[in-house]
C-alpha cells in the first residue's frame, strides 16, 4: 500500500508544486481529481476521452476540456487522436505522461499487489 500512496502523492505534487500564479486552491483540487481519475481509468479497454471523463463528474465537454487543457499545458497529460465511440469521427484519448519516476512508482505498486 505504501507504493500506491507514493504514486498518488507524486501525481498530486505535480500540480501543487507547479501551480499557475492565477490559480485558486479550488482549481488545483479540480485538477488533482481529474489527474487521478485519468491515471485510474487510462488503461480501460475503451479509450478515456474528454467526453467520458466529463460524464464521470457530470461536467460538460467544455468544462472538462478546460480542466484537461491546464494539465496538458503543465505537460502532465497527453492527448492521442482516436476514433470516437461510433467509429466515424475523432476524439482524443487521455493519458498521464509517463516519466521515468512515474514508471518506477507504477512498477512498485504492481510488485506490492
Amino acid at each position: 500500500m505504501q507504493a500506491q500512496h507514493q504514486l498518488i502523492w507524486h501525481l498530486v505534487k505535480q500540480i501543487v508544486e507547479r501551480a499557475f500564479p492565477e490559480e485558486t486552491a479550488a482549481a488545483r483540487l479540480q485538477q488533482v481529481a481529474i489527474l487521478l481519475t485519468i491515471n485510474a481509468l487510462q488503461d480501460e479497454p475503451e479509450p478515456l476521452t474528454t467526453q467520458k471523463l466529463g460524464e464521470v463528474y457530470g461536467l460538460t465537454v467544455s468544462q472538462t476540456h478546460k480542466l484537461v487543457t491546464r494539465l496538458v499545458e503543465r505537460g502532465l497529460i497527453e492527448r492521442t487522436q482516436v476514433l470516437n465511440r461510433r467509429g466515424r469521427g475523432h476524439a482524443f484519448a487521455l493519458r498521464v505522461v509517463e516519466t521515468e519516476e512515474l514508471r518506477q512508482l507504477r512498477q512498485a505498486v504492481v510488485a506490492n499487489e
